[in-house]
């Protein structure tokens, strides 16, 4: 009567009947085998082990045909988290903030949708394309960073706030009586073997505050690893002015180290600093300038000095122990498995200040 299953299947309309053929099918393939049936029944090998799998978990019940409704249809949204989502997006678009699914679910506490459906609903209300892309390098081969101990190579690289459009109304300066955000810079230590970053804030590009992070902050967390050898870590760097003196013109005399450098080769094992114009040298550091830019600084409502310190810290803390899927593993727990550590005391984001003589 039918070529084939499929032929069988697109011209029968009673469920009893398509049900008999099905069983009929897998007492075929069990009798004989899969193969034998699939060229009996003229129809594909996944078709004959579909309905030998239903039958033997569910009998007869699984040789019915199952609703192709979406478990998770986006029209079954209430209109009360589409307005929020749409609230929320509205607002960041105005702002010009990063918006991701992720941003919008940390700020509307709407977790229960997949990504698609809550993406969807952004794009209803920005259109296309809303973000600018991160971009990416091709990064050559890294299976040397595996070998690395935690904190034996820290990249430490500066990152302009200043270049956050969303931030930009919020500087403090003579229009809102310098009551808004002062730290123009935010200075950033990250391990490269397990990706734990360390940041802290400042008002100026200087050698001054670099040497500051170094002393105030990174020299004294690290001290408090007993197996750890603070001489065999390495402190690596591009090479501006507020890291290095090697490439400052001193009409053919030996540039003098920078005050950076003299704490690097005083507390540590050396200031190595990167190939000008390489582009990849820094890609840990600056990976992570991308990721707390994009679900931080660019998203959270930051408008002055207790927000910034606020909003960083609450990102650090969830970034520290979340698994970061390219490595497998958190940062602290990374930390904590080598070093045989469970209470770290770690630094959070705060804000450098020039101690005055006065």
């Amino acid at each position: 009567m039918w070529n084939s299953y499929n032929e069988m299947y697109l011209n029968v309309n009673n469920e009893k009947t398509l049900i008999d053929k099905r069983l009929e099918m897998v007492r075929y393939a069990m009798e004989n085998s899969i193969n034998a049936a699939v060229k009996y029944y003229n129809c594909k090998r996944n078709t004959v082990r579909k309905w030998c799998r239903r039958y033997a978990v569910d009998g007869l019940e699984g040789l019915k045909d199952k609703s192709r409704k979406p478990k998770n249809s986006p029209k079954r949204i209430p209109q009360e988290d589409i307005d929020k989502i749409t609230k929320v997006v509205k607002e960041a678009k105005e702002k010009k903030k990063h918006i991701t699914v992720r941003n919008v679910r940390k700020k509307t506490d709407i977790n229960k949708y997949s990504d698609e459906t809550i993406n969807r609903y952004i794009n209803k209300v920005v259109g296309g394309k809303r973000n600018t892309s991160h971009p990416k390098s091709n990064g050559g081969d890294v299976s040397w960073k595996k070998k690395l101990l935690p904190w034996q190579l820290i990249q430490v690289d500066i990152k302009y706030l200043t270049d956050i459009e969303n931030l930009k109304p919020y500087f403090a300066n003579e229009r809102n009586d310098f009551k808004g955000i002062h730290p123009r810079y935010q200075i950033t230590a990250r391990d490269v073997a397990t990706g734990a970053p360390i940041v802290a804030y400042c008002d100026e590009k200087t050698v001054t505050y670099t040497k500051m992070f170094l002393e105030e902050v990174l020299h004294p967390f690290l001290q408090q690893f007993k197996g750890l050898d603070l001489k065999k870590i390495t402190i690596q760097t591009d090479n501006g002015s507020e890291n290095t003196n090697k490439y400052r013109r001193t009409k053919g005399k030996e540039p003098e180290r920078s005050a950076f450098t003299v704490f690097v080769e005083d507390k540590f094992k050396r200031h190595k600093t990167n190939i000008p114009g390489h582009c990849t040298a820094d890609s840990d550091v600056e990976t992570f300038h991308w990721s707390i830019e994009r679900d931080c600084l660019a998203w959270d409502d930051i408008v002055d000095d207790e927000t910034l310190i606020k909003y960083t810290t609450e990102y650090m803390k969830e970034y520290l122990q979340v698994d970061i899927k390219t490595r497998g593993y958190s940062p602290i727990n990374k930390i904590k498995e080598t070093y045989e550590i469970d209470d770290i005391i770690y630094p959070m984001p705060q804000i450098l200040t020039i101690k005055s003589n006065n």
